[in-house]
């Protein structure tokens, strides 16, 4: 980000060159010789400041028009698809040349911009609807309209992509710490002052703004002065050009429009932050990643085509929030300068790999639970794991609680089977005669998580869903659950032989099956090579604070603490180092510190750097020195990663089964089931079960998993089909004359 703000700064003042040469030419008078006229190189570039040229949306755009040194900007002529728009553009108080245009045509336009000697630049710009979709492919369908879920409410939908006019209001932070209307022609009296990071006094008054985009409702706030005009180049306004942008947890598979996330965050509005989100941005209502980043993508340049350039962009979110962040940092880079996570997961299909274990291991233990609470809670247990400490070593989890690894993921929340089931009771959003069942309803919508993305895996048709199945991603072929417990003697051969000929798997429709569950070897393809299971190469630049602090339980439960050691391990295996990331924890008493300030303070120290040392160095001298990893204790102890003995992580029953830390092996490569592989001696009739449940063989994780590569590329569309393209290199200007 520094090497763009970088450019940003010498663009600026050789703009401010160009208007002192040109001020000086129009002064000279009486025998002065006059000025030369502009050269064929007046025009020297046009650059797209809202989004890349070929990723716009809404028929509007933020250009600046770059000129030579002593170029005239009167004598700029610009045109698009052939009008003349020369007015639209103006040198500005910033000291650019820009123009906000509007108008643009859905597809290819063309916009030119010449000088005197008719010799210039042109770009091509392709712009999309504001209902979408640009790069996310073909929307799911049905989808229900509901512009009236936000706060404001914006009314009807005007289209079938759910857009509905805009709503912009002006609020104002009162005596009692709250956002109220705010009358500029009647000013209330208790209106707050606040203090920007630039040091700038102002009343506490923010524009919110409200709209759809991407059949999704946005929301952003920014401190403004409504006495002063509010344009993308104003320089008097209060904001600082930093912009705070939030992400919600969850997961669900929504075929509805719904709220966005709370924008009014005081601390960041009355620092100077924009604040902005989109409800496609909250995964409880839409768990598709490649979505998320699109709405990111979309509500950003309504930020930028409003207030102007972004310098930096912090991600904020826990839980599923993390997932957004790290898989947009993976896969679109440049969305994100700094994330601010907690509860961290290191991506979705991680999580959605061990709600398969969970859910087969729950179905195990409990064999006759209908797996919900209350009845669950009546069910007898496995005679050979009756106890919660039997079962406790093919958990890996915390002695403390450990049923509540998995209790809490399928008995409370029910996230696996967001995960795993596509039928009706999964929160999809539908009226259920629309929802998808194998008898009633094959050709309804199927609410799973490969369903809802499969535009970026694809379906395979069946007689029983003739629309098609999202292709299944998840696979435990091979998987030893309880290899380690075996190996260290805390379970026993006829345990181990027994949980494994019996764990079964899930089909593609939801349903418990004695076939272990294997992968679709094109959706596994995908997974990789479009960055769904992250590799940790895309965010190896990318400052990250994971706030662990106030875990739950002391590594019980639903986030349990390993997944942030898993997204370290992963750091560490792509780049060498985790130099851009810090993990922070407490124990009761403990004082934490601002996650906000601290990653405010490395970003500005980053921008600030227009050295042209590699990034990566960059980043690691731009850490504030007191910014580590850290345990915050009571009376002001500052522990380790161990909160100096007192505490640590525990496992997934995955890693139990000799599966890696990194946790990034959907499907592992097999080798041959071998006894000499085993600290234990099976009886004949144990060994024949094993080989009868392992018939392929056994996960050899001493080699990557079957598939596993980093990402092909970056910024890849899905418009085209499932599997995705590269977008390649953003356009740019090319010479015209």
């Amino acid at each position: 980000m520094s090497e763009r703000a970088g450019a940003q700064r010498r663009r600026v003042l050789r703009a401010a060159t160009a208007v002192v040469a040109a001020g000086a030419a129009a002064s000279l008078g009486g025998g002065a010789t006059a000025a030369k006229p502009p050269t064929a190189s007046s025009v020297k570039a046009i650059e797209m400041l809202s989004n890349r040229a070929d990723l716009v949306s809404g028929g509007d755009a933020l250009v600046a028009i770059r000129l030579a040194l002593g170029a005239n900007p009167a004598s700029i002529r610009v045109t698009l698809n052939g009008g003349d728009v020369t007015d639209d553009f103006a040198l500005r108080e910033n000291g650019r040349y820009e123009g906000l245009l509007t108008g643009l045509t859905v597809g290819k336009n063309t916009l030119v911009a010449r000088g005197q000697s008719e010799s210039g630049r042109l770009l091509a710009i392709t712009n999309h609807p504001i209902g979408g979709p640009i790069f996310a492919g073909p929307q799911v369908t049905p989808w229900i309209c509901n512009p009236n879920a936000s706060s404001p409410p914006l009314g009807d939908p005007v289209d079938a992509q759910c857009n509905a006019p805009t709503k912009v209001e002006l609020l104002y932070r009162n005596a009692a710490g709250q956002f109220a209307p705010y009358d500029p022609s009647q000013p209330p009296a208790d209106v707050q002052q606040t203090t920007t990071d630039a040091g700038r006094t102002v009343p506490f008054i923010v524009q919110r703004v409200t709209g759809t985009a991407d059949r999704g409702i946005y929301q952003i706030a920014v401190l403004v002065d409504p006495l002063q005009p509010i344009t993308p180049w104003s320089t008097a306004q209060p904001w600082s050009h930093k912009l705070l942008y939030t992400f919600g947890g969850g997961c669900g598979t929504d075929h509805t429009q719904r709220a966005p996330g709370n924008v009014l965050q005081a601390t960041q509005l009355g620092l100077g932050f924009a604040v902005a989100t989109s409800s496609l941005n909250t995964y409880q209502q839409n768990c598709n990643d490649v979505v998320s980043a699109e709405a990111t993508m979309m509500t950003k340049e309504i930020v930028i085509e409003r207030y102007g350039e972004i310098l930096y962009t912090i991600g904020n979110g826990f839980s599923a929030g993390t997932m957004q962040q790290h898989l947009l940092a993976e896969n679109y880079p440049g969305l994100l300068d700094g994330l601010t996570t907690g509860l961290s997961f290191p991506d979705h299909f991680e999580q959605v790999m061990g709600s398969l274990d969970c859910r087969l291991l729950m179905r195990y233990f409990w064999p006759t639970s209908p797996l919900t609470l209350p009845g669950h809670l009546a069910a007898a247990p496995n005679p050979l794991f009756p106890t919660p400490e039997s079962r406790l070593p093919v958990w890996g989890s915390n002695p403390a609680n450990p049923d509540n690894l998995c209790g809490q993921k399928v008995l409370l929340f029910g996230a696996d089977r967001t995960e795993l089931v596509p039928g009706a009771g999964v929160g999809c959003g539908l009226p259920l005669e629309l929802v998808w069942n194998s008898v009633t309803n094959p050709t309804g919508e199927r609410c799973g998580i490969t369903d809802y993305m499969r535009s970026v895996f694809g379906v395979t048709v069946t007689p029983d869903a003739p629309n098609g199945k999202g292709l299944s991603v998840t696979d435990n072929v091979g998987v030893q659950y309880g290899y380690e417990a075996l190996q260290t003697g805390k379970i026993t051969a006829e345990q181990f032989v027994d949980l494994n000929s019996a764990i079964g798997g899930i089909d593609i429709d939801g349903n418990f099956v004695p076939e272990r569950k294997a992968a679709d070897p094109v959706a596994l393809t995908i997974l990789y090579r479009t960055g769904r299971m992250n590799s940790g190469t895309g965010a190896a630049d990318i400052p990250e604070i994971d706030n662990r602090t106030g875990f739950q339980g002391d590594d019980t439960g639903f986030h349990p603490a390993f997944e942030s050691w898993a997204y370290r391990a992963r750091l560490d295996k792509a780049n060498g180092n985790h130099d851009n990331h810090v993990i922070w924890l407490s124990r009761p008493g403990g004082v934490v510190p601002s996650q906000f300030d601290l990653m405010r303070q490395w970003l500005d120290a980053l921008t600030a750097d227009t050295s042209h040392a590699p990034q990566a160095i960059k980043v690691r001298r731009a850490r504030p020195g007191s910014l580590r990893d850290a345990c915050f204790m009571a009376g002001g102890v500052v522990g380790d990663l161990t909160c100096n003995g007192t505490w640590q992580y525990y496992a997934s029953p995955r890693q139990v089964a000799g599966g890696p830390i990194s946790s990034d092996a959907m499907k592992c490569e097999l080798k041959p089931l071998t006894r000499s592989d085993y600290h234990v001696s099976f009886t004949r009739e144990q060994w024949a079960k094993l080989r009868e449940a392992f018939p392929s063989g056994v996960c050899d994780y001493t080699e990557l998993g079957e598939s596993q590569r980093p990402p092909r590329a970056r910024w890849m569309t899905f418009a085209d089909g499932p599997g995705g393209k590269p977008l390649g290199r953003p356009p740019t200007s090319k010479s015209v004359s």
